[in-house]
């Protein structure tokens, strides 16, 4: 059974911006229903706004364009000499190519197989320009990089696909380009994620992401839409800044992504940095997770939370303060309710 479980209660305080008159600001904590994380939402927030997201300054956009491009080691081909290879035994030239997305090694690795994809030729793109079609050839390549290894390491059970787009969202580089992590140690969320399912379905004997999109949409307050299995909600408790959530409720690991569900995926992700444009945000990170490769159980499910980051805007003050980064709480600028509603409207369904 999905508990959604908030709390509401009131900040008093003499408000000098309505002449020192004693106001209620009301706030509600919010449970995750799986993992049990915060969240705060609070309507005087939404006031806020300017100050904690200002808006998108292209001028300082297109003056990073210009400042980087000429040393970006993604451009103009460049990659072909200055990124690393894999050993042949692994990919036969060392790199996986289709379109104009390549996947190699990254020179810094954080896990056993750590790999970046570069996404398109372009070295910018606004959210709305990750068109289906790119990034289905750079998930492909996801995939077809994730079962190469697993057929030759069964140990390296634990993969993720991950983005980090623009300086705000922790990128290093502009150039647009994805990560994939695999190793026989999950991350700590992963973990927690793996942990956390199994011990709903010893409980209740049901696949947790298969009754949370039931009640979802059942409700109808979150959810957004669904195609051939793929389920686009928003979270009830966010972990970031208008998280959405996608979930593949009976696929149980990556090795079970076919074309058809890649591209699916790719749609979904290029939908919601559309959405993103729309509401005006320039930046974004994305994981999607998989149930250990292999393991096939019931109680397993692949999903991909995706969020906002702090806009681009010259000495742009971080999204992720000690609310965040260390009491881990997260706070929410559109209910997740509202946020629904807007995306459902962007992409033309009606509530």
């Amino acid at each position: 059974m999905i508990r959604f479980d908030s709390r509401k209660v009131n900040a008093r305080f003499h408000n000098p911006l309505e002449g020192g008159k004693l106001v209620n600001a009301e706030l509600e904590y919010r449970r995750d229903p799986l993992l049990g994380h915060i969240s705060i939402l609070s309507d005087g927030l939404a006031g806020k706004r300017e100050i904690l997201f200002p808006k998108t300054d292209e001028e300082y956009i297109t003056r990073c364009i210009k400042e980087t491009m000429s040393n970006c080691f993604l451009c103009d081909d460049r990659w072909k000499k200055t990124t690393p290879r894999y050993p042949d035994d692994l990919i036969s030239g060392g790199r996986l190519i289709k379109g104009d997305c390549v996947l190699f090694p990254n020179l810094f690795p954080v896990a056993s197989y750590h790999a970046v994809i570069m996404v398109g030729k372009e070295h910018y793109r606004r959210l709305s320009a990750f068109s289906p079609d790119l990034v289905n050839d750079a998930l492909q390549l996801a995939f077809s990089f994730i079962k190469r290894v697993f057929e030759m390491d069964q140990t390296r059970k634990y993969w993720t696909i991950n983005a980090n787009y623009l300086a705000p969202a922790g990128a290093s580089l502009v150039h647009p380009h994805f990560q994939l992590l695999g190793d026989e140690i999950p991350s700590t969320h992963h973990e927690r994620l793996l942990s956390a399912t199994k011990k709903f379905y010893d409980s209740n004997g049901e696949n947790f992401w298969k009754a949370l999109v039931s009640t979802e949409k059942d409700l109808g307050l979150r959810y957004v839409l669904e195609k051939q299995g793929c389920h686009v909600l928003t979270a009830f408790s966010p972990m970031g800044t208008n998280e959405v959530l996608v979930v593949w409720p009976e696929i149980r690991s990556f090795l079970d992504f076919g074309n058809a569900e890649i591209l699916i995926m790719a749609e979904a992700i290029s939908m919601t940095l559309g959405f993103y444009e729309h509401l005006g945000f320039s930046t974004f990170n994305f994981a999607c997770f998989s149930p250990s490769l292999g393991s096939n159980e019931n109680w397993g499910s692949c999903i991909m939370r995706i969020v906002c980051r702090q806009n681009m805007v010259p000495d742009h003050r971080t999204d992720d303060y000690y609310l965040q980064k260390l009491l881990q709480n997260e706070i929410a600028i559109y209910s997740p309710e509202n946020l629904a509603s807007i995306f459902k409207a962007f992409v033309g369904i009606d509530s």
